[in-house]
């Protein structure tokens, strides 16, 4: 009898973990396809309205999904046969991961503003509340899976989006109306031509490109050792990913993937792995009909659309190219003279724009925006305190596995890095901090998602790390 009870609580721990880990993955993913809270799937079989801050906004259905995948996940932790204990693993990834938000709550106060102290603490709340489901729940197989779903659907609409030149009709999955001749539309200006850059399900080319950068370089990682059904899940969404990224014309996502793709290969050695992984018949197929796909779409892709290519990386092509970097030079010298106003604690979370408009003299812009550099913004905001520790969160992890790999050589000259790809991931989003703000945490919820599942997998056991593509 005491052997059946074990048994059946075996069982029912396994099949509410299941069901944790499949609720919060639906609703992750979910979310990372949605541009908007009160549209899309946040909005979709609404429970009840409310209204805020002058919006109505529908709750929907899928916001039920967390509520499940923590109730399961509590029923889990009480049928355990063996009581697990709370984790805090790696201090080095927690003290970013918490000092960086609760500075940033922190510094919400005093409240000039319930929206932005709102958006704040939901920001970081959702933050939190990931990285420790993902330490104490969650695996790097699952959130490997759930990138490659997210980079998929992302990368197969942004293509199409590109190549019809114009929205596809998804606006009940929250889809921008989108065309190249509306004005505020993200394009690219080529022969006298106005080109829309891929959006996806995101609100803004950038934004797309960032985060397919981060989906590419952790499922490229997790290709040689996975499983038969799920390595075509993987190669599928590398090469839509990889397509869609090439249409967003992002050149930060462009700049952040080709330097993780760089660390990715030195940290492997991934000529080495190539060339160990050919053996295998079942992997040799899908090695060969990647980069045969690959090497056949960039060639195509590049000759077809050299002008728009050149015209991204080249400033002084078009007006539209020179006035956008002119812009980045003049938020980044504003941002500086808000640092040295309040070097130690910043004008809060929140009200940097604002603190733009209180400083204004006569020579006032039409308008002011973020700083496109994520440091510089948490400085502004945060204090420097805050820039140290994003810095400390987006670098700490490949610094480490930099030191990793070089103990592994030299033990064994020709060894594997499982951990690179999630380093590298986090080299994409370094860059693409210094260049964008899209990543900076209380703004909204995608980066909360993003960076706590990363910061998850990586404070996690190395073990767990390591059975990331099986």
């Amino acid at each position: 009898m005491r052997i059946e009870t074990r048994s059946q609580r075996l069982a029912l721990f396994h099949s509410a973990l299941t069901l944790s880990r499949v609720a919060l993955g639906a609703f992750i993913v979910l979310a990372c396809l949605s541009p908007s809270w009160d549209k899309g799937p946040f909005s979709w079989l609404p429970l009840y309205r409310f209204t805020s801050f002058g919006q109505t906004f529908a709750v929907g259905i899928v916001l039920a999904l967390p509520l499940v995948a923590w109730m399961a996940w509590g029923l889990a932790w009480l049928s355990a046969p063996v009581r697990a204990t709370w984790r805090w693993e790696r201090w080095p990834v927690a003290v970013p991961v918490f000092g960086f938000g609760a500075l940033a709550l922190a510094r919400s106060w005093p409240v000039h503003s319930l929206q932005v102290a709102v958006l704040a603490a939901v920001g970081v709340a959702l933050f939190w509340m990931i990285y420790l489901y993902t330490v104490q729940a969650g695996t790097a197989r699952w959130v490997t899976t759930l990138l490659a779903v997210v980079i998929l659907v992302q990368g197969c609409v942004a293509v199409a989006q590109f190549l019809t030149q114009r929205s596809l009709g998804l606006t009940w999955m929250g889809e921008l109306l989108l065309a190249p001749e509306v004005r505020g539309v993200s394009v690219v200006e080529a022969a006298g031509r106005r080109w829309l850059r891929a959006y996806g399900l995101t609100p803004h080319p950038n934004v797309l490109g960032g985060y397919l950068g981060l989906g590419i370089l952790v499922c490229l990682n997790a290709l040689p050792g996975a499983t038969a059904r799920r390595r075509w899940l993987l190669a599928a969404g590398i090469l839509a990913g990889g397509l869609g990224l090439f249409c967003t014309f992002s050149r930060s996502a462009w700049l952040g993937t080709l330097a993780g793709l760089a660390y990715w290969v030195w940290i492997t050695r991934a000529w080495r792995r190539a060339r160990a992984a050919w053996r295998a018949v079942a992997v040799r197929r899908v090695l060969v009909l990647l980069t045969v796909s690959v090497v056949v779409v960039v060639a195509a892709v590049t000759v077809a659309y050299d002008d728009l290519i050149l015209a991204r990386l080249s400033a002084s092509s078009s007006e539209l190219e020179t006035s956008s970097v002119n812009e980045r030079l003049r938020d980044i010298k504003l941002a500086w003279g808000l640092i040295r106003q309040v070097p130690l604690k910043g004008v809060g979370t929140g009200y940097y724009v604002p603190a733009l408009w209180a400083n204004a003299g006569d020579d006032r812009p039409p308008a002011f925006q973020h700083v496109h550099n994520i440091p510089l913004l948490a400085a502004a905001e945060l204090g420097i305190g805050g820039a140290l520790l994003w810095l400390w969160l987006v670098g700490g992890p490949p610094l480490e596995g930099l030191w990793d790999a070089r103990r592994r050589r030299q033990r064994q000259p020709c060894c594997d890095a499982p951990v690179a790809g999630w380093a590298a991931a986090f080299v994409v989003m370094g860059v693409v901090s210094m260049l964008d703000y899209y990543l900076y945490i209380p703004a909204t919820w995608w980066p909360a998602f993003y960076i706590g599942m990363l910061a998850g997998v990586w404070a996690g056991p190395s073990n767990e790390r390591k059975e990331q593509a099986r």
